[in-house]
């Protein structure tokens, strides 16, 4: 019997479209390749390591559209949104920077407050930020302009008069953490997205980060919910062709020879993987030329505590981020859980696994002083080639809108036009967007 919808794809973007759609009464048949849902953003369970995310993610308070899908499902408790609004900062040598958005300035003036704040910044080079504040402003709202986009974000903060050391500071780990990709290669409009996004309200500028592994934060919930409401979801299916009526598109085939049909299709799968499907031609575009860019990451358990904070952004150093596992999960014991990231990898993809981790070890002992004296007595070090795609100068005019497409199949994922950086929030913002407009 037809599905009402066929969702290829169980990662933020599959599950939060299959569970609206099975809200409003859908008959929804979900598929995924893998033997566990998650897509690109899940959790395993390790004996000496607890649960290993396949790489670390912080939320925000932005993200509308995941926030709503936790509720959906029922999982939103197991996000932790900081009322304060700071960012930590380590360099080599231990010395330390605070980013600290006062409580009682509203937006956008507490994050600008935070940055005069920055200490390692002079006030020659934070009274450029009346320019970039006006540069700003002036692109509020409405679509990126191309000039805009066609640049690198290294080059717009530039043109824009910031100095090196600030952009180091502050500017380049936002690009980093946020759009997964160098300021040097990353497109000046998914800095601009993302600050739109960011300097909306104070809300909107909250750090969250999940109690619990990645999969148990949605995984488990989502596939509850869609079950409960009548869906179904098949694990080890890879969906291999889609099945044409016309010009219409009516379910799909997998590479074992099943055929699922159903009225309506809606895709998540990233490009790399739906450019191999057989598809109708009407489907071809310049969204198959969309590169990807990778992350490495790795969980450490320490023989002992090494930092406070929940989580550390390290300055100067080949490692970007560290967070504190042990305090975000509320993890007993006398040693330390760490999770570490080094986002836009495109070189370190290529290490050993042993190799990616002396270089993180190196960073961590250089940027905080009482890391020289753990022991790291267990590691696993996860490499994500195809993570996000690369928002170079150029890819935003490649990615289709979410919802788009043609009779019978929607687009939808984390790297269609959502207005948004390939992210968590993106991708919930397609599904929702994709069961809108079948709804409708």
């Amino acid at each position: 019997m037809a599905s009402d919808v066929l969702v290829l794809g169980g990662g933020f973007a599959g599950l939060s479209c299959a569970a609206a759609l099975a809200d409003k009464g859908a008959k929804v048949l979900l598929l995924d390749k893998k033997p566990h849902l998650g897509g690109r953003a899940f959790s395993f369970p390790d004996q000496e390591l607890g649960a290993v995310d396949n790489g670390q993610h912080l939320f925000m308070g932005c993200y509308a559209a995941t926030r709503r899908f936790l509720r959906l499902i029922g999982a939103e408790e197991n996000l932790d949104v900081s009322e304060e609004i700071a960012v930590d900062y380590a360099e080599p040598g231990g010395r330390r920077d605070r980013l600290a958005c006062p409580a009682w300035l509203p937006a956008p003036l507490h994050l600008a407050a935070g940055l005069l704040g920055l200490k390692g910044v002079c006030w020659r080079d934070k009274a450029a930020l009346l320019a970039f504040d006006q540069a700003l402003r002036a692109l509020k709202t409405g679509a990126v302009p191309d000039a805009v986009e066609a640049m690198t974000a290294r080059r717009w903060l530039t043109s824009l008069g910031l100095s090196s050391n600030f952009q180091a500071r502050f500017f380049d780990p936002l690009v980093i953490g946020a759009l997964n990709e160098r300021p040097e290669i990353a497109s000046a409009a998914g800095l601009v997205q993302v600050l739109r996004a960011i300097f909306s309200s104070r809300e909107a500028s909250r750090f969250g980060l999940s109690r619990v592994g990645l999969s148990e934060l949605y995984v488990d919930a989502a596939k509850n919910s869609i079950e409960k409401r009548g869906g179904r979801i098949i694990p080890s299916a890879k969906a291999a062709a889609l099945i044409e009526d016309g010009q219409c598109v009516r379910g799909a085939v997998s590479d074992r020879g099943e055929r699922f049909p159903a009225q309506t299709v809606v895709s998540t799968l990233p490009p790399w993987d739906l450019s191999r499907l057989e598809l109708p031609a009407a489907l071809r575009g310049p969204w198959e030329t969309l590169a990807p860019a990778p992350i490495v990451g790795a969980t450490l358990r320490l023989d002992r505590p090494v930092m406070r904070e929940r989580f550390i952004g390290l300055l100067g150093a080949e490692t970007h981020w560290v967070f504190n596992k042990s305090r975000i999960h509320g993890l007993s014991g006398d040693g330390q859980i760490l999770s570490v990231v080094i986002s836009g990898a495109h070189d370190q993809i290529a290490y050993s696994p042993r190799a990616i981790l002396d270089a993180m070890l190196r960073d961590l002992s250089a940027c905080l002083p009482d890391f020289a004296k753990a022991n790291v007595t267990a590691w696993k070090v996860i490499k994500e080639p195809f993570a996000t795609i690369s928002p170079a100068p150029g890819a935003e005019a490649k990615r289709p809108e979410p919802g788009s497409g043609m009779p019978g199949f929607l687009f939808a994922g984390d790297w269609t036009r959502t207005g948004l950086p390939a992210t968590i929030e993106s991708a919930c913002v397609s599904g929702f967007a994709a069961a809108r407009r079948i709804a409708a």
